[in-house]
């Protein structure tokens, strides 16, 4: 038998050949230990000032793609992760999947606390998408039309089949949804859950769920096997947290607690454990190519890192739209940020990362280099889709000045900016690499002379497979200065 096997055997070991309330409080003994951290952005504490690390720190650990992408079970929407590590990213909030509204929202003690904090509970999530969700309930949705953004969808109460709004989100992630409520209610049996939601909460049964509520989930968790998204986030999580969900590692005891075998013994040596000890994830690559100069670089866009920029800046009517973005533009008034004395005297390239404002249907984005226009972009919103896109311009020699203003049209006509560079090319060599967005990803690697804690050698940040590493030319490290890999 493999050696990780036995170890999540010794793990519920206590819960062997139990059934029913006694299984499911051994497994409560067991999932409610642990730590749990912040909730939010990281920051200090006071009055100690001690250093704590928020939710935003492990989001690019727990929900992130292979390119870089923010994992979002909520919308089709393509966003980043910001580039400065703990902070939240722009149309983007933490959402508790079991709603904290359920047992009051409070955190008032150690057991809200945990509850609140859980990062199996904690999602990345379009925030249109989180507040439309509000503290309604999971449900087969027939018509979606209380909100339906491509992804996640909402029947209104008039069409529901329940007589109460509810939501469900794409068929790909039913099964996470399922697991996790499973696990809330599993780990946190004692929460002071709130009688107003008693159409979906039992409160005089260990099953916490109502039956209807219960069918749905069943069906969500029967549907949607564990995936191995499901099952690498559980293991991060686990390793930051110290305890487990374990209908993920092991998906049949739903049907021991809430399913077709309930009043059944359970036996550990026959259930299937999904956690493979063969999973490799995906290979570190140390990839950068100093090919490119930049003039302006902006990881993250602020009004106070706008107003940091060297040489020359302006900006009207913008404001902070999560902790590394912008929105421009307030009302119908029209938003922008420039740039000058740039003194290009060969080829350069204007590089942004933007999308819609997370209420507007649409943008337009006015490029304007030595005060003539060059470029107008224009995005509409499709069906709640608000991708974050990389648009390049191509800039004249002799470019001094950079404007990008965006038109006012009240709310439905905003854009936000997460990312912005001025790149000019190192060598006189025509032609531009086929991917000038790759390129400009790597640029944001450059030196950042900061020690390892464990090599106490200078480092550079490298951008590999989407996430932010330390490197000193002899292995990488994660920002923490976790050793990852050799060279």
């Amino acid at each position: 038998m493999k050696l990780i096997i036995l170890l999540f055997l010794s793990y519920y070991a206590h819960c062997q050949g139990l059934q029913d309330s006694l299984l499911v409080n051994a497994l409560h003994d067991t999932l409610s230990t642990g730590d749990r951290y912040h909730y939010g952005t990281h920051g200090y504490s006071w009055p100690e000032g001690e250093y704590y690390l928020g939710t935003w720190n492990f989001f690019p650990l727990t929900d992130c793609q292979d390119n870089g992408t923010i994992w979002d079970m909520y919308s089709n929407s393509v966003r980043y992760y910001p580039y400065a590590v703990g902070e939240s990213a722009c149309s983007i909030q933490i959402e508790h999947c079991l709603p904290k509204g359920w047992w009051g929202a409070t955190d008032t003690t150690e057991l809200t606390k945990k509850a609140w904090r859980d990062l199996f509970n904690l999602n990345p999530s379009d925030a249109r998408a989180n507040n439309n969700k509000s503290d309604y309930p999971p449900g087969h949705v027939s018509k979606g039309d209380k909100f339906d953004n491509g992804s996640f969808r909402m029947d209104a109460k008039k069409s529901s089949q329940y007589g109460y709004i509810c939501f469900e989100p794409a068929p790909e992630y039913r099964g996470d949804f399922a697991r996790t409520y499973f696990y809330m209610a599993t780990a946190y049996q004692d929460l002071p859950w709130a009688s107003k939601y008693s159409d979906y909460l039992s409160f005089n049964s260990y099953l916490i769920f109502s039956n209807t509520l219960i069918q749905v989930l069943l069906d969500w968790h029967r549907a949607d096997p564990v995936s191995e998204k499901e099952v690498h986030r559980a293991s991060v999580i686990t390793s930051l947290q110290h305890n487990h969900n374990p209908f993920i590692d092991y998906p049949e005891l739903v049907e021991y607690i809430w399913g077709n075998r309930k009043g059944q013994a359970v036996d550990f040596n026959t259930l299937t454990c999904t956690y493979d000890s063969t999973y490799v994830p995906q290979p570190i690559t140390h990839d950068t190519t100093h090919r490119y100069d930049t003039l302006v670089a902006l990881p993250a866009v602020t009004k106070n890192l706008v107003n940091q920029v060297p040489g020359g800046y302006a900006s009207e009517k913008i404001q902070s739209n999560g902790t590394c973005a912008i929105t421009m533009g307030v009302s119908s008034t029209d938003g922008w940020i420039s740039f000058s004395n740039l003194h290009t005297t060969d080829s350069a390239w204007l590089v942004f990362r933007a999308s819609v404002y997370n209420t507007a249907s649409s943008m337009e984005l006015k490029i304007y280099a030595n005060g003539r226009l060059l470029r107008t972009i224009e995005e509409t919103v499709v069906q709640e889709t608000r991708n974050e896109s990389y648009y390049t311009t191509v800039l004249p020699i002799g470019t001094d000045s950079v404007k990008i203003l965006s038109v006012g049209g009240g709310t439905s006509k905003r854009a936000c900016m997460q990312e912005l560079y001025v790149v000019k090319k190192k060598s006189t060599a025509t032609g531009l690499s086929p991917s000038l967005q790759e390129e400009v990803r790597h640029y944001r690697t450059e030196s950042a002379s900061t020690p390892l804690p464990s090599s106490g050698r200078t480092t550079q940040k490298v951008l590999t497979n989407g996430h932010i590493q330390l490197s000193d030319g002899h292995a990488s490290y994660t920002l923490l200065g976790q050793k990852i890999s050799n060279l």
